[in-house]
């Protein structure tokens, strides 16, 4: 499988229930699709259930951002301040890169 059969956003392994996922979005709505040109397998990742649920229907920069800004949000909450401060949690400022960026065919993970 592609990516070393993990999750192509997160990088988890994908056990045999997973998700095709359209890197471009395609938009489902009332039996009709917008974008069919993109509902193609060159256009489509292995993603697990959770990630593709929440990409939804965002380009990978939306997803991207999506995920940066919650972080900004948990970091702010009460309940990531206290996590932080009982170090039960790091937070990192790196850039969201996904497994698929960094994924190199043949490498280990």
């Amino acid at each position: 499988m592609k990516f070393g059969g993990r999750c192509a956003y997160c990088g988890c392994e994908l056990g045999e229930k997973w998700h095709a996922d359209h890197v471009k979005p395609v938009i489902r709505f009332n039996g009709n699709m917008l974008h069919q040109e993109r509902d193609d397998i060159s256009n489509m990742v292995p993603a697990c259930h959770p990630c593709n649920l929440h990409k939804h229907c965002s380009s990978l920069e939306d997803y991207r951002r999506i995920i940066s800004d919650g972080r900004r949000e948990f970091l702010a909450s009460g309940k990531g301040k206290a996590l932080v401060r009982m170090g039960l949690v790091e937070m990192k400022s790196d850039p969201v890169v996904f497994w698929f960026e960094k994924y190199q065919e043949g490498a280990t993970a």
